[in-house]
């Protein structure tokens, strides 16, 4: 019972740091009305790209129109993600190491893990997420596929299972963030590496497509496009989920190694 009030206290503090970033960003409604239209836009001309590859040929890796697809609007779905409530925490720990202001986020009395990943949110992303799924159920549509309620089932357990990598991704870079002092160049590696995922991993050559399997970068969104789509091999619904749980527990294992040798603003 008290892990479960210890959650809650976490889902209050952050639910407060969010309302606050909400309202601060809500003063720019123009900005934020411009922005949700571009990324409309590059939701658009994504898949207006992807369909001149498909005039010369049936599918690409095994993969046909709708289903790539499926897996490009996954990518914007995750990529929201990660520039609404990872890239933005990201960004501001680089920020708060070199500036010192990290050692007021240390000195308070909640884990310093949720609150240095989790605090901040960037709205103008929040509705990237959404177009992606929208994106996803076109592709879907597009194959002329049912789909199975098992199938929605494993999808969403490796699209969960596919957000813990990310997430533990983030903080790997964190820990760096800290060791280098804030390092500038740490969030264009966390879209670098989602970026790999834009596409199946099987429309990629060997050995790349094998070390895409391996990093995990076909977990984010080609496993989960799989799920839904009624083409996954099984294992993955035991080996993603398990994946994701060990990357999670060594980036939170590296995170707290990391503090340990933090010195703070004033060494």
């Amino acid at each position: 019972m008290s892990r479960v009030h210890g959650w809650g206290r976490y889902a209050r503090i952050l639910a407060i740091c969010w309302r606050a970033a909400v309202a601060q960003q809500l003063e720019y409604r123009a900005d934020l009305a411009a922005k949700t239209v571009m990324s409309a836009f590059w939701l658009a001309w994504a898949a207006l790209g992807v369909s001149v590859y498909f005039r010369y040929t049936g599918n690409i890796g095994g993969w046909t129109y709708g289903e790539v697809l499926v897996v490009v609007g996954l990518f914007f779905a995750l990529n929201g993600v990660r520039q609404a409530f990872l890239e933005p925490n990201l960004e501001a720990l680089g920020e708060g190491v070199r500036r010192g202001t990290l050692d007021h986020v240390l000195t308070r009395p909640v884990d310093s893990q949720v609150l240095v990943s989790l605090r901040h949110v960037d709205m103008h992303n929040l509705v990237d997420p959404v177009l992606g799924l929208v994106l996803v159920a076109i592709g879907v549509r597009l194959t002329g596929r049912g789909v199975t309620p098992g199938g929605v089932a494993a999808f969403l357990l490796l699209l969960l299972a596919a957000l813990v990598l990310l997430y533990a991704l983030v903080l790997c870079l964190m820990c760096l963030a800290v060791l280098l002092v804030g390092a500038d160049e740490l969030s264009t590696v966390s879209f670098s590496v989602i970026e790999l995922s834009r596409f199946p991993v099987q429309a990629y050559r060997q050995p790349l497509q094998t070390l895409l399997v391996v990093v995990p970068v076909a977990l984010l969104t080609t496993v989960p496009a799989q799920a839904l789509l009624g083409r996954l091999d099984p294992v993955w619904l035991i080996a993603s989920p398990l994946a994701a749980t060990g990357a999670l527990v060594a980036a939170s294992v590296g995170w707290h190694r990391v503090l340990r040798r933090y010195t703070g603003a004033s060494a």
